[in-house]
Formats: C-alpha cells, structure tokens, sequence
C-alpha cells in the first residue's frame, strides 16, 4: 500500500499520516516538517500541506523544507499544498468599501499568522510565480495551479468575502529517465 502524508494535518482520513508540529489525537509523526530524517527516501506517493510553507523563513528554510518533501517523496510522487494568496490578500486588505476594519484585520492576521501559538507566524508571502520559482529550486517538475484539492476540509478551501484566499498548486517529483 502506497504511503501519504498529510503536513500540518489534524483531521484523521484513512490512508493519510499525519505529520504536525504539535501533537493531537490524530499526528502519527510530531515533528518539525523541514526535518523528515526520521522516513527514508521515496517513502511517500504523495504529500499534502495546506498553509504550512508560510511558516518558513523564504531566505534559507522554504527551500530546505521544500528539498526535504522532495527528498521522501517517491520518483513520480505528486506533491498537493495550498499556501495563502498574498497578491489575492493584499487586494482584500485594500477593500476599504466591501470590508470593514474588523474583516481587514482578519485579513492581515492571513497574511502575518494568527499568533496563537510559537509556531503561527507567517515568514513569507507567496503568489503563483514566487511558489513556482521555490518549487522548481528544490527539484519539483511542473508546479501547477488547481482549483482546489478536495481532500481535506481545511484552509485550502477558505473563502473571504467571497472569495477563495488560498493558492492551490500540485507539483511532481520526476521519474528516473529511462534507459536506453
């Protein structure tokens, strides 16, 4: 049976590991998800993290977390994440006349982290370029966006004001070429 994992994931689905910072009733791995020493390369088909990669510094962290996904995940694997929209949020924040301050703060905390714990703070702001260009630094083949995933009912299907912040990409670890 084909492994996955859920980053940063707290609802239970069968056929899903959960890895998460914290613990809870449903993390399988507590741990740090720049640090996945403790799976061997290739142990995933696939990998999912919904508002996880913002947490990461993008200077040096984003990018060894993003290798070290790479790393686990099988030859073919497909890598599912969602980040918040930062070109889509800074245009909420400036909807002076459809929100009011309230909703714009609740839009800045999208954009800065809630701060409810050591681990809610956002480090970068991502849009499709910038998640594309991260992606393909780390080896990841074809960063695509996506509607939505459908797998989990979590931040990646998050809407304000009627509309859905989230940036909902799949990307792909390469197969081995073959041999000729």
């Amino acid at each position: 049976m084909e492994r996955r994992l859920h980053i940063g994931g707290r609802v239970k689905r069968e056929g899903w590991e959960i890895l998460d910072v914290n613990p809870g009733p449903h993390v399988d791995h507590v741990g740090n998800a720049i640090d996945l020493s403790r799976f061997a390369d290739g142990t995933f088909a696939e990998l999912y993290a919904s508002h996880v990669l913002e947490h990461f510094d993008y200077k040096d962290a984003l990018v060894a977390a993003l290798r070290e996904w790479h790393r686990v995940l099988a030859p073919g694997g497909v890598l599912r994440l969602s980040v918040p929209d930062i070109d889509i949020l800074a245009h909420l924040l400036l909807q002076r006349h459809k929100l009011d301050a309230n909703q714009r703060f609740q839009v800045m905390r999208m954009i800065f982290g809630g701060h409810v714990d050591a681990h809610d703070y956002h480090l970068v702001g991502l849009n499709q370029d910038f998640l594309a260009g991260f992606l393909t630094t780390a080896g990841f083949d074809r960063p695509k966006r996506v509607q939505r995933h459908g797998l989990f009912e979590d931040t990646s299907e998050m809407i304000v004001a009627g509309t859905p912040i989230s940036l909902n990409v799949t990307a792909s670890k390469p197969a081995p070429a073959a041999a000729h």
